[in-house]
């Protein structure tokens, strides 16, 4: 076993004497084996921010640092609702370091066993924020509860894309020991010499979690890369409706499929693997539309420099009374887990539509005219208030481009789009999916969260 090597006696004085000049801290959060994190405040944007150190340990040696600088400005480009938004990052005597968006929420627990639905949310949430990932050249590669987080909202957000990878991977820690199940989230790919992992690696991670969100128990409980190898050979996948009856069999299907060994026999990506969770005849939309119509409007640099600010068709499946009361229990959890709108930098955003003063009767009636006011004293004619605008929230699987009243506006998820009130047509559009459409009905002032959108793949002729 590697023994930790220790670069200071004391690492909370050695932080705020390397980092004190960018970063008040405020308290530890918390103190593992390699890295810490800190609840602190940023000197110039006077943000509260979450501050992780790694510390830069002998065996992480060679060329991490280059490394780590690289993957950190990758992880700082992704804009995401489900991703934790890397601020600063940098490199000091005895840490590699970087700064993210505070959650004081903490941790999504495995311990406790989920209800399904709660389940298939969480994940199709998590789907979203790495399926946004690899289609930015990003994986995550280390993919586990204390990186799965609920900000100040409750809103899910997916935190330390690549970190792993940029320290060498696990073949740099892998005779480290661990906690009993720790290591269960590696992809057997993972522990191949020189091999790369690829978006499958996530899917494979995020099938353990879903099977621990449901189970409330790890997969194999494993202690070191050794004994997990072991593991997997000597054992048969576990059942997760062994422990939970009510798992409905095409969940527990698509999690075995998701924790294949070979990376070619899982979903071709995180997105498929969220749709099959809810299988063929799952529910598609766990908010109700207001409306509905059938029209088709839409066709780097020395250790001391310092770090830079981050510049911030329709389908409804023909359901039974059970499935009526399932989307009554789904709206429940949904107005439980309902979180706040933020508007994301660069969403395109629709103004309100000013209210035109009336105009005054016509009368046959000749009036003399009024006295004209001295120019002095005539004052600005107050004009109507606009009524406020409605906010919409719009989120997929997979992520789609999504059109409002035949405009495209962007790609989901879309946080926060301000709409005048009145009616309005949303549609996404995504190759190789059915079209979804929603007809919404908005009031001054709404906010509308569409956020639980499965697209159906198209079928052949």
């Amino acid at each position: 076993m590697i023994e930790e090597a220790r670069l200071h006696p004391d690492p909370d004085a050695a932080v705020q004497r390397e980092l004190g000049h960018f970063f008040g801290v405020i308290r530890a959060l918390y103190h593992g084996r390699f890295a810490s994190v800190y609840l602190a405040r940023d000197v110039e944007s006077r943000a509260t921010v979450a501050l992780k150190t790694i510390v830069r340990l002998r065996f992480l040696e060679p060329g991490n640092a280059a490394r780590f600088r690289r993957q950190a400005a990758a992880a700082a480009r992704l804009d995401h609702p489900h991703i934790v938004s890397v601020q600063r990052h940098g490199v000091s005597p005895s840490f590699l370091w970087y700064s993210m968006d505070y959650c004081p929420g903490g941790a999504l627990s495995t311990v406790q066993p989920m209800a399904v639905i709660e389940c298939v949310t969480a994940v199709q949430h998590i789907a979203n924020a790495l399926d946004y990932a690899h289609r930015s050249g990003t994986v995550h590669a280390d993919l586990r509860p204390s990186n799965v987080l609920r900000d100040e909202s409750g809103l899910i957000r997916v935190s330390d894309f690549g970190i792993l990878s940029a320290l060498g991977g696990v073949a740099a820690v892998k005779t480290v020991q661990y906690p009993p199940g720790a290591l269960d989230y590696i992809a057997p790919e993972q522990l191949v010499k020189d091999v790369v992992p690829g978006s499958a690696a996530d899917q494979y991670a995020l099938g353990v979690l879903t099977y621990e969100y449901l189970a409330g128990l790890p997969v194999f409980g494993a202690t070191s890369a050794e004994d997990l190898v072991a593991r997997r050979r000597t054992g048969s996948l576990p059942d997760v409706t062994a422990f939970r009856p009510d798992v409905p069999s095409p969940m527990a299907g698509a999690v075995r499929r998701a924790l294949s060994d070979a990376p070619g026999d899982r979903f071709a990506s995180v997105a498929e693997f969220a749709v099959a969770l809810t299988g063929a005849a799952g529910p598609v939309v766990l908010w109700p539309a207001e409306a509905t119509s059938d029209d088709d409007d839409a066709p780097s640099d020395d250790d001391a420099q310092r770090p830079a600010l981050r510049p911030r068709v329709r389908r409804w499946w023909i359901m039974g009374v059970a499935s009526a009361l399932f989307l009554v229990a789904a709206a429940s959890l949904w107005f439980a887990f309902s979180t706040k709108s933020r508007l994301p930098t660069g969403r395109p955003v629709i103004g309100p539509v000013p209210v035109a003063p009336p105009e005054q009767p016509s009368s046959d009636v000749t009036r003399a005219p009024a006295p004209r006011a001295p120019a002095a004293a005539a004052g600005p004619r107050p004009s109507p208030r606009p009524l406020p605008s409605a906010q919409v929230v719009v989120s997929s699987v997979p992520w789609a481009e999504l059109y409002v009243d035949g405009r495209l506006v962007g790609n989901t998820p879309v946080v926060g789009l301000r709409l005048p009130p009145g009616r309005h047509r949303l549609r996404l559009v995504q190759l190789g999916f059915q079209p979804h459409e929603e007809v919404v009905n908005l009031a001054p002032g709404q906010t509308l969260k569409l956020t639980r959108i499965v697209l159906q793949q198209e079928t052949a002729p």
